[in-house]
């Protein structure tokens, strides 16, 4: 005889759930780039490099054994330690900087008032508490990369030793050649000295010394671990693929998102970058978080068909007509947007490249404008 579940028959057992990647979405920027920025020497440019050799090891080269060795923010952590910087310093500069978009805190709440709410993000711990307190969010629904640095002991010597390979990152040129999604292609001369250079300083002069102890210990999300986070939550909510919303934008949601829309679940990239669009099947341009959270309404009301059929219809006389299942939530998004709606799209195979170049020149455009509205503060 099968067990009753009583919160089942009193139809409090949710069939929905969503998990969202901060970044792009509640915070316009790249946090770890710009604590980078803020505490390394050329360290922006040293974040894009190693950004980049992450993405072409991993997706172009396929090395299989390399997902964990060269996470951008596991990289980058012995740098910050060779530079001086604690972990009260950080999670200070997070305070101070960490940009919020409109509606972000509004549309946190309702989604942890509707269904099981979860962020997981590539941001370091202490941007992510940052984040949940300036949103007024609990910090334990926030799942983020780790980092010690006052645990750490590092020698003044490889402190010394590891600012001089920063130097010698800092050199590299970084090569402008687009790759495109599951299309083979041919290294260029600057794309090779990155990989031969950085190879040999993270494989080989890093080897057996506190950075690479540091690195090891570290818990970084990236791709493969939010496809594992994904799983451990359809685990322990018993809410399937199909139940399921993703709000991401970064290139490590690629997986996770493809995942999602293959189980016929919301997987929407949020200003995203043009391979995460890749793994969508919508996807979102604006400024302006509360769109977010009318499309994800409908999701829980109607599926992921319903959330197609209004993109299709995206007009505002559908917007207020009878079937929006949240009033208050399109009436404060359409207030927000009195003369023109937020860029909403279904992501097909016939329209995937335009849409994602379109997204992810919208991101840069976006990423660039908080950033300098806080230069000139």
């Amino acid at each position: 005889m099968d067990e009753v579940n009583p919160m089942a028959e009193m139809g409090f057992v949710h069939d929905k759930q969503i998990i969202v990647e901060a970044q792009g979405f509640l915070t316009p920027c790249d946090s770890i780039r710009d604590l980078a920025s803020a505490v390394i020497k050329n360290g922006g440019k040293i974040y894009d490099l190693l950004d980049r050799y992450e993405n072409v090891v991993n997706y172009v080269l396929n090395r299989s054994d390399a997902t964990n060795t060269t996470d951008c923010s596991r990289l980058l952590a012995p740098l910050l330690k060779a530079y001086g910087t604690t972990d009260f310093e950080v999670l200070q500069f997070y305070r101070q900087n960490l940009p919020i978009l409109p509606g972000a805190g509004e549309v946190m709440k309702y989604f942890l008032d509707t269904m099981p709410t979860f962020i997981d993000t590539k941001m370091f711990e202490h941007g992510a508490y940052a984040l949940c307190e300036k949103l007024g969010l609990p910090h334990a629904i926030a799942n983020s990369s780790s980092l010690e640095l006052d645990e750490t002991d590092m020698s003044r010597k490889t402190c010394k030793d590891i600012r001089e390979m920063a130097e010698r990152i800092a050199k590299l040129r970084i090569s402008k050649f687009q790759y495109e999604v599951n299309v083979p292609a041919e290294l260029d001369d600057d794309e090779i000295k990155m990989i031969n250079t950085l190879d040999d300083i993270y494989l080989k002069r890093m080897n057996n010394t506190e950075a690479q102890e540091m690195m090891q210990n570290m818990a970084a999300v990236s791709a493969n671990e939010k496809a594992y986070a994904l799983l451990d939550i359809r685990k322990n909510t018993q809410v399937d693929l199909d139940g399921t919303a993703y709000i991401g934008g970064e290139f490590i949601d690629f997986q996770v998102m493809d995942l999602i829309k293959d189980g016929n679940g919301l997987a929407m990239a949020f200003n995203g970058s043009e391979i995460a669009v890749h793994g969508s099947n919508v996807a979102v341009l604006s400024d302006d978080c509360t769109v977010a959270a009318v499309l994800v309404s409908k999701f829980y009301d109607t599926g992921i068909q319903g959330v197609f059929d209004l993109i299709d219809n995206w007009n505002r006389e559908t917007l207020e007509g009878p079937d929006m299942p949240d009033r208050n939530l399109v009436a404060e998004m359409l207030s927000r947007h009195p003369k023109k709606l937020p860029e909403v799209y279904r992501v097909t195979r016939d329209n995937v490249d335009e849409i994602a170049a379109k997204s992810d020149a919208y991101r840069s455009r976006l990423f660039k404008k908080y950033a300098q509205k806080h230069a000139a503060q």
